[in-house]
């Protein structure tokens, strides 16, 4: 059995179908399934006795920018308590579970030019950085000092169906809404490498049967990097549209210029995206469409 926190949310609902069509069984621990969990206060070594978990997939938690600025305390109390709780818990039931935890390429900051490698110096700014990397350094602590079996993996600009935030939702939301203009944060220079979510559960599941477990970090890049205007425009030719772009000229706080990942670590294990971008794009238009309840132009 599959302990997955954060199952019924975006990255880990798409996550446990994959799991499942591999006809591994999962049990889901999160807030939003029909057996509510929570992490901050429920007795997770309970939780453990009765699931016997084979392994446990972390991605619970608050992924949002903007709220973890906006309150930091609520994000250290629902990314880096439950963490710290999750890894206790482990080691006094199950020491020999391996823990895959589900981190953030915006641990890197925004001082490089070049992809990240997992060797490169981290300065995350936004308290959501700063509570995962700080999950990343206890996770690689507890296999350190207790021999506990751990991996990170840091994600990059993941997208798809089921997301309601970040820039892809953002601006596709805008040009179905409104297929005439298209307002942007910055000067549409900005550089990411996105990754459709399909791409981010095959990497886990890899990670999952080939890493070592000995508290060892992971990028998960994606299969091309964009700019924030490269990708309107590709949403535009999607589309069939030709709406006016408009930029702010400044990025929101935590925002990253350039974040690009190296994945040779992970390559080496045997990682290779899968699905396009353009795939992606598809997919998450329709969904959000569908969503929105909107007709696409294209």
């Amino acid at each position: 059995m599959i302990l997955v926190t954060g199952g019924a949310g975006f990255i880990g609902s798409h996550l446990v179908s994959a799991l499942r069509a591999q006809g591994r069984p999962v049990h889901i621990a999160d807030l939003q399934s029909p057996d509510p969990f929570d992490l901050s206060s429920g007795d997770i070594p309970a939780l453990l006795r009765q699931v016997q978990p084979t392994a446990i997939i972390h991605l619970a938690g608050h992924a949002i920018v903007a709220d973890s600025i906006a309150d930091p305390r609520h994000d250290l109390e629902t990314n880096l308590l439950p963490t710290i709780n999750l890894l206790e818990a482990i080691r006094a039931t199950c020491p020999q579970t391996p823990l895959l935890f589900a981190s953030t390429g915006a641990v890197y900051g925004s001082h490089a030019t070049r992809p990240f490698t997992e060797q490169d110096p981290v300065f995350p700014v936004p308290p959501y950085a700063v509570s995962k990397l700080a999950s990343e350094r206890y996770c690689a602590s507890y296999a350190a000092v207790y021999g506990l079996r751990t991996v990170s993996l840091r994600l990059f600009s993941v997208f798809g169906p089921g997301q309601r935030k970040q820039v892809v939702y953002d601006l596709i939301r805008k040009l179905l809404t409104d297929p005439t203009k298209l307002a942007m944060f910055g000067d549409g220079s900005q550089i990411r490498d996105f990754n459709p979510v399909p791409n981010i559960a095959d990497a886990f599941l890899l990670t999952l049967d080939r890493a070592a477990f000995t508290g060892e970090v992971y990028n998960v890049g994606g299969p091309e990097a964009l700019t924030i205007r490269a990708l309107a425009e590709r949403l535009c030719r999607i589309l069939n549209i030709n709406p006016t772009f408009s930029f702010s000229g400044s990025n929101r706080v935590g925002d990253a210029e350039c974040w690009l990942a190296d994945m040779s670590k992970l390559e080496a294990l045997g990682y290779a995206p899968g699905l396009s971008v353009d795939d992606g794009l598809r997919a998450t238009i329709n969904w959000v469409a569908d969503d929105l309840k909107l007709t696409p132009p294209c």
